[in-house]
């Protein structure tokens, strides 16, 4: 399972939402994309991700709420 961390820094590799970042989830995180995306919406969520990098948080929130 990957750290918070680790999911942050995925994030902020790979902002955009396409096929081949699909493929990269299950490669370098070892989760299906759709655990991914639920996780990630739990870190940014959190106070310790909105301390370390808010833009990227408020990115993924705004994204999600589209």
């Amino acid at each position: 399972m990957p750290t918070d961390a680790e999911l942050l820094d995925f994030e902020r590799r790979h902002e955009r939402h396409n096929s081949h970042k699909e493929m990269l989830i299950p490669d370098e995180l070892g989760l299906r994309p759709a655990r991914y995306y639920q996780l990630l919406q739990r870190v940014v969520r959190t106070p310790e991700a909105w301390a370390a990098d808010p833009m990227l948080c408020r990115r993924v929130l705004d994204r999600t709420a589209a």
